[in-house]
């Protein structure tokens, strides 16, 4: 028997079941800027920001001896929060650019894309491109553009549309 078919022919894993997304973490260069830069553009309460250290953290992190600044940023649930981790003795930076595999990007909703992307624009801030609407889907229809953040974590402001 081939190894397609002996793989097709095993009962399915059983999988987890989620409640619900807790957190989205993003490592960054440094903690105090990053807390400033959302914080400056979004209505978000600032928990921590906290030193951890200690074996614990390390056999979770997978870096012993690690230590690192912690802060959490409540977008008002207790389920939509960004962690945000600054690793303070080393780390490798790296491009989170989109395309690069093993980066991410995190969408929030906004009630205006065009007015906040003008807004955050005239300040200073980078974005990908300006707003631009989306294709319709049954998941994710809107109008949307990418605010590259000072580590250049790509930061999705995502205005619904209505069909």
């Amino acid at each position: 028997m081939s190894e397609a078919k002996s793989e097709a022919s095993r009962p399915a894993a059983p999988r987890a079941r989620i409640a619900a997304l807790n957190h989205v973490g993003l490592t960054v260069a440094d903690l105090d800027r990053s807390i400033a830069f959302y914080t400056s553009i979004f209505d978000v309460a600032v928990h921590g920001p906290w030193d951890r250290t200690g074996p614990g953290l390390g056999k979770v992190t997978g870096y012993p001896g690690c230590s690192v600044r912690q802060a959490f940023l409540d977008f008002g649930r207790r389920d939509q929060l960004i962690e945000l981790l600054e690793y303070t003795n080393g780390g490798t930076v790296v491009d989170p650019a989109n395309g690069n595999a093993g980066a991410a990007h995190f969408a929030v909703v906004v009630e205006d894309v065009d007015a906040l992307y003008a807004d955050l624009s005239a300040r200073g801030h980078r974005f990908v491109s300006p707003p631009i609407t989306t294709s319709p889907n049954p998941l994710f229809w809107g109008r949307v553009t990418y605010l590259i953040d000072p580590d250049g974590f790509r930061v999705e402001l995502y205005q619904p549309l209505e069909a």
